[in-house]
């Protein structure tokens, strides 16, 4: 090791990701919007693979899969530790922060921190929302 630097370290500039990929419960006029609403700076409608599918508590929980599309939107976020703190709080054990690519409405591509169910066994008491769409399907069972 050359000077006592870890493989892969670089001195290249690397962007900082201070975007969220929201399908559930944060996406605008939804329950959770306003717990982080202050921190949003912008947002993009954007999709993503996957599944989701709509649990007996009123909420959410997607799986990665090329079977499908989610629909959501790109939350930018201003200051990052405190929204990333209220996130993860928020969301518990059941979800795991990941960075994956999405793409906005443009066709564009980008990547964001997405919350993914930790168990993916755990949608056997779930239902899948085949549209990919929480708010069209949650205002369907209002």
């Amino acid at each position: 090791m050359k000077g006592g630097r870890l493989p892969g370290w670089s001195t290249q500039a690397n962007e900082i990701v201070n975007r969220v990929f929201a399908y559930g419960t944060f996406r605008a006029g939804e329950s959770a919007r306003a717990m982080i609403a202050g921190h949003i700076g912008r947002t993009m409608p954007a999709t993503m693979p996957g599944v989701i599918y709509a649990f007996p508590d009123g909420y959410p929980g997607m799986i990665e899969s090329e079977e499908g599309t989610v629909i959501g939107e790109v939350l930018e976020l201003d200051e990052l530790a405190a929204a990333f703190a209220l996130l993860d709080a928020y969301e518990g054990d059941d979800y795991e922060r990941e960075m994956r690519e999405v793409t906005l409405a443009d066709g564009s591509r980008l990547w964001a921190w997405c919350y993914l169910l930790k168990d993916p066994a755990s949608i056997r008491r779930a239902e899948r929302i085949d549209s990919g769409d929480w708010v069209a399907y949650r205002r369907s069972h209002d």
